[in-house]
């Protein structure tokens, strides 16, 4: 385990106790012996901040854009989805009539297009302050814009030339909005001014195993009525059945994480009266993380929209998620719930 990195494996008290005594031990002989070294020097990052896969000694994962979120469809009409096959995480978040939009996640490589874009929610709020990551976005009701900027959060809308409609698309006029991720980091990267994001996930490292879970090759996450993943474990990746994503840019998950959140109902109504739904992904809940055709119960925490989310197991022990691609859900409590081997666990 890397001390750079916050959390520890799941494991036994006693091998908690045992690892603490090794770790104390060591503190005094890991201390650097180069004279040219400064305590106040920060140390290079060595790992993608959205994945945490390790990066070759000396290189850094600070590139010279910010990440950025492009809200993308998640409904038949958004058939094909694109751009998603180069994402480093994917939030799945529930709006209006029970169905879900995507918020996909870029900084170790940018698209040069995603979508089709849709408009931001008040959720993105927790999603994307954490790694000061901005929004592309068709728009948002002026409730969503506030939430936003109460929490420093910056998007890309329909008023630059990095969110555009092409009719060209195989969608409706709706559905016919596209994200222009790499032209956008472009322009980024000419005024140098982004910095490395926080880390999304508490990484481990390679060396990473979730231990204490259950078989679950086949997982089931319902949202609602009208939304439920079947997940299926095949050839060492998570894989979203009833997915819209374009056959050749499928987005393959190496940890999916389902994480109960707290929702309640926005001051407004969509253009149709349905009520808009609020997951705030704050607080703590109940999560349960698919790894290896495994799965685990956690808690998971994460203090404010621009904290960053950390899980414990059953004893209260952090767990490290290993490096690679997640996939995260975000269920409202009370209404979802997920089925590993036909066992509801609420």
């Amino acid at each position: 385990m890397r001390t750079s990195r916050p959390g520890f494996l799941l494991r036994t008290a006693a091998t908690l106790a045992a690892a603490g005594l090794v770790l104390t031990g060591c503190g005094s002989s890991e201390e650097p012996t180069d004279a040219k070294a400064s305590p106040s020097a920060p140390a290079e990052p060595d790992h993608e901040p959205l994945t945490g896969v390790e990066l070759p000694e000396g290189q850094t994962a600070a590139r010279k854009h910010p990440a950025y979120i492009v809200k993308i469809d998640n409904t038949s009409a958004s058939d094909p989805q694109y751009g998603l096959a180069k994402a480093d995480i994917v939030v799945q978040e529930l709006v209006e009539g029970g169905v879900t939009r995507l918020a996909v996640a870029y900084y170790s490589q940018l698209p040069k297009e995603a979508g089709p874009v849709r408009s931001m929610r008040a959720t993105d709020a927790g999603i994307a302050a954490p790694i000061d990551a901005k929004i592309m976005t068709s728009g948002a009701a002026p409730y969503t814009f506030a939430q936003l900027k109460k929490h420093d959060v910056e998007w890309i809308d329909m008023s630059t030339p990095y969110v555009v409609r092409d009719t060209s698309k195989p969608h409706d006029f709706l559905h016919s909005v596209v994200g222009k991720v790499a032209k956008a980091g472009n322009a980024a990267a000419k005024e140098n001014k982004a910095k490395r994001p926080g880390d999304f996930m508490p990484w481990g490292d390679t060396t990473t195993e979730l231990t204490g879970g259950k078989p679950a090759k086949a997982v089931d996450v319902k949202f609602s009525q009208a939304r439920t993943d079947n997940w299926v474990f095949k050839g060492g990746k998570y894989r979203l059945q009833n997915n819209y994503m374009s056959k050749s840019g499928q987005f393959l998950a190496d940890t999916v994480v389902v994480a109960q959140t707290k929702t309640t109902i926005a001051p407004y109504k969509d253009p149709g009266g349905a009520i808009v739904p609020v997951s705030h992904f704050t607080g703590r809940g109940k999560a349960w993380i698919m790894r290896a055709g495994q799965i685990v119960e956690a808690t998971w925490v994460k203090k404010g929209e621009k904290g960053a989310v950390t899980f414990t197991d059953a004893s209260g022990a952090a767990i490290e998620i290993p490096p690679g691609k997640v996939w995260l859900d975000l269920i409202p409590k009370g209404n979802g719930q997920v089925e590993p081997g036909g066992v509801i666990v609420k």
